[in-house]
């Protein structure tokens, strides 16, 4: 027991800030991104948020982006997806049109090892939310421009493929830097 809980700091240390809160029902209405990506048992959302909270695709250069990635178990059955490590979740900004990636969030983070379970309910959501800067791991901010974001669960179905189909990963979701 004590080794868990040793895990579970680690974890949350090294998460840095991030956060996951579990919510019952559907994920929040989808106002200014795509429809969600429905597979066979869930449907992935990723919403972009000012730091007030508001959901906007429309930043200031050096304004944080909140990233909101909403996985709904919309099947009658409990879902456990694996992973091969503590990582859970990951996300994405690519330049957009490309696949130039300008950023990931987990590129400067460490999990520990251990191979890690999470249970879904039926028809139930989890959440996980990130704040990001805008700093880029060469310590630049991201410029004014035009870009795409994805937010995916990295389950042991995850291919390492950012770009790559799948019914945990959000859809690629257009946002301005001004």
């Amino acid at each position: 027991m004590s080794r868990l809980a040793c895990v579970v700091g680690i974890a949350i240390c090294t998460f840095g800030y991030s956060r996951c809160s579990f919510v019952s029902g559907d994920p929040p209405p989808d106002v200014v991104n795509p429809p969600p990506i429905g597979g066979e048992n869930f449907t992935t959302t990723l919403t972009l948020h000012d730091i007030n909270g508001n959901q906007t695709n429309e930043f200031m250069m050096g304004e944080a982006i909140r990233f909101h990635l909403d996985v709904l178990n919309h099947s009658d059955r409990t879902q456990v997806l694996q992973f091969p490590d503590a990582q859970l979740y990951d996300f994405y900004v690519f330049d957009s049109g490309t696949y130039n990636i300008r950023w990931i969030w987990s590129a400067d983070k460490e999990f520990p090892q251990v191979e890690t379970q999470l249970t879904f309910l039926p028809n139930t959501s989890k959440r996980y939310v990130v704040v990001w800067d805008g700093v880029r791991a060469n310590g630049g901010q991201l410029p004014a421009g035009t870009y795409v974001a994805r937010g995916i669960m990295v389950s042991d179905t995850y291919n390492g493929e950012p770009m790559g189909e799948n019914e945990l990963g959000s859809p690629l979701v257009h946002f301005t830097v001004r």
